[in-house]
């Protein structure tokens, strides 16, 4: 049975794209990152529905590091 998937919708530094991308991709399971608009730095995170805490957990991480993500769209 294939996994129902969550989208996050994110505001990002351009620049900061790749670093939150290798993240994601470093935690196998997780998700990945799409990017959308790289110069305005909208990007889409997926990940399966059963595992939407942990990766929200894994943005705030990335926010306490001092990244500035911005959620625009839980989904």
């Amino acid at each position: 049975m294939k996994p129902q998937m969550s989208e996050i919708s994110l505001m990002v530094i351009q620049k900061d794209i790749y670093y939150i991308s290798w993240t994601i991709d470093a935690c196998e399971g997780l998700g990945f990152l799409k990017t959308d608009n790289s110069e305005k730095g909208e990007v889409t995170v997926f990940t399966p529905l059963e595992l939407l805490g942990d990766m929200l957990g894994c943005i705030e991480g990335l926010q306490h590091e001092g990244l500035e993500i911005s959620i625009v769209n839980v989904a």
